[in-house]
């Protein structure tokens, strides 16, 4: 067996990975591994498939309605020119979708016709188990997850709205760890046929960054901003090193922190995710349940019979989370009223 495909083996059972030296088929092994993210990623092998899964128009429509997760609020009138012509509106929206699963090639997308090898499985998330690990895959959504959710025209605001540009990827560690230039060339190269219009493109994939995935390995080597980071995840616990495991920690709990670790990494490592990802984000779980949204951080997690829409612990070990960010927008004062009679008419 090819060394890359045996060190990914290795870190699949949680194994410590040795990364004091690189080879070219190392730091090629990235890019070779994405060419076949489209068969990895959207079929799971028969051997770990072990509950329903879903396609990327039904993942759209469990988008949450919950005035608890959209919070809209009018912060004032907003003007084209000199005069006003709307309300400026502050909203959440969802911007990414993040699912965990316990096996490298495992995923809740269903798309027909793709095939995938046998893999090398994870410890996989269970009901009693403190000793967590997953694979992580990061989708954007783009602005017709809106409409296939079902939530337009009275929500007006958009994903693409909540953009801003990335940090640079960094360098620093590409010697002792998986390349951030090669995993986002692999990312970027990879193919998105079948994923559907809602998933706009593919942030991040744990497949292809399997020695930083395992060890968090650029958080340990970069020791001149070490000091900087000791942040956490409020009461779900420290965010570095980001990586797959996880000790302690309630499998439900660990794979909304584990999203996002991974998103995190996207954003701050990798440059590919267009949001910021910081505690003013929000989460709402999409699989195995449909909850209500609840702050990064926040312990308990939403709750029955507190709450109308709580998480579920899966039992096959795979989950799926929807992020939202904060935007502001500009209504209109037509389609303001029109979203209100339409209010008042449902009554």
């Amino acid at each position: 067996m090819p060394p890359p495909l045996q060190t990914l083996r290795s870190a699949g059972r949680g194994r410590p990975l040795a990364t004091g030296r690189t080879d070219r088929a190392t730091l090629a092994w990235p890019a070779l591994l994405l060419g076949l993210l489209p068969t990895l990623l959207l079929c799971a092998p028969l051997r770990v498939a072990a509950g329903p899964l879903v396609s990327p128009l039904e993942l759209a429509r469990r988008i949450s309605p919950d005035p608890n997760c959209t919070r809209v609020q009018v912060q004032g009138l907003c003007f084209c020119g000199a005069r006003p012509c709307g309300f400026r509106v502050r909203m959440y929206v969802p911007v990414a979708l993040v699912e965990t699963v316990r096996a490298p090639g495992d995923s809740l997308l269903a798309v027909p016709g793709a095939g995938v090898p046998e893999a090398a499985g994870t410890v996989s998330s269970s009901h009693a188990a403190l000793d967590n690990t997953a694979e992580a895959h990061a989708w954007l959504l783009g602005n017709t997850a809106w409409l296939f959710s079902g939530q337009l025209p009275c929500l007006p605001c958009q994903p693409s709205d909540a953009r801003s540009p990335p940090p640079p990827p960094s360098s620093l560690s590409d010697v002792m760890c998986d390349p951030a230039s090669a995993v986002v060339q692999a990312l970027t190269g990879s193919v998105q046929s079948g994923l559907g219009p809602p998933l706009a493109s593919l942030a991040y994939a744990s497949e292809a960054d399997a020695v930083n995935w395992r060890t968090g390995c650029r958080d340990l080597l970069a020791i001149d901003t070490w000091s900087g980071q000791l942040a956490g995840l409020g009461r779900w616990g420290s965010l570095y090193p980001r990586q797959m495991r996880d000790l302690g920690t309630a499998p439900v709990v660990y794979s909304a922190k584990t999203a996002y670790r991974a998103l995190s990494i996207a954003r701050e490592q990798l440059g590919t995710l267009p949001f910021p990802v910081d505690l003013a984000g929000r989460m709402q779980q999409a699989y195995p349940a449909v909850s209500t949204c609840f702050d990064v951080g926040e312990q308990p997690l939403p709750q029955a019979p507190a709450s109308e829409r709580p998480v579920a612990t899966s039992g096959d070990g795979r989950y799926g989370w929807f992020y939202w960010r904060p935007v502001s927008c500009c209504v209109g004062f037509e389609s303001l009223a029109h979203c209100a009679s339409d209010s008042v008419s449902r009554r």
